[in-house]
């Protein structure tokens, strides 16, 4: 699933052209521009380097309601905290507000100068709100697009390498085997392993890191222990 990348009115062309250069290097959607068609102009080629292409893509839209037909879920981005902005999310929220939806999203920017009209904030779903150091609490908008897509991105491939890089360790799955036969739980539903293999899929969707494998296995060798030594109450 990838993002959307939608602009309201932009004000300099050059800020477009590196927008669809980074649409052209995660091989994204066409951009979505809700305004007046942008006049082709050298820095907005020179910005968009080896991606011209993408500038011919750009697709136009009068509003945000046009623009978003296609679209599940739409994150407004924003410097500007208030009650009538709708829920406010950081930008860590993002993941696993997509995650919880699986639909399809778009992340809308506001012009360079002025951010999104209201019109635009009341038709987003929710707003993004970056959080940035009072010194300095805006940022480029090609430079916004950017840190969005890189923390989307980034955070997407290690929630991925979580799941697909851990499996519970021979070592802990041998214990929870004794443990499961010490305590007459391997036959749960009178089906030879069926507890086990139930905990492990519990396990390998839960677990982490190795420091929870390792914490994990120190509680079974507890239970191993106690209960070998005839204590009722392992725990």
């Amino acid at each position: 699933m990838k993002p959307i990348i939608i602009l309201e009115n932009p004000k300099y062309s050059g800020n477009v052209g590196m927008i669809c250069r980074l649409v052209a290097n995660l091989d994204l959607e066409p951009l979505r521009i809700i305004g007046n068609k942008l006049e082709s102009k050298d820095e907005m080629e020179w910005m968009a380097y080896n991606s011209k292409f993408e500038l011919d893509k750009i697709q136009y839209f009068e509003n945000l309601v046009d623009a978003r037909k296609d679209v599940d879920v739409v994150f407004g981005t924003g410097m500007i905290k208030g009650s009538n902005r709708g829920e406010i999310l950081n930008l860590h929220d993002l993941n696993s507000k997509i995650s919880d939806t699986n639909k399809n999203f778009a992340v809308l920017f506001g012009r360079e100068d002025k951010g999104l009209s209201n019109l635009a904030v009341d038709n987003s779903d929710y707003m993004i709100h970056f959080n940035l150091s009072e010194k300095q609490p805006s940022m480029n908008l090609a430079n916004s697009v950017a840190y969005v897509l890189g923390f989307y991105f980034n955070q997407k491939k290690a929630d991925s390498d979580l799941k697909e890089n851990f499996s519970v360790p021979n070592s802990l799955n041998k214990l929870i085997e004794k443990v499961f036969d010490k305590t007459e739980m391997s036959k749960f539903h009178n089906r030879k392993n069926l507890g086990v293999k139930r905990l492990k899929k519990i396990l390998e969707s839960g677990i982490s890191t190795k420091n929870d494998s390792d914490f994990l296995y120190k509680i079974f060798q507890t239970i191993d222990s106690r209960i070998g030594n005839g204590n009722e109450n392992p725990i």
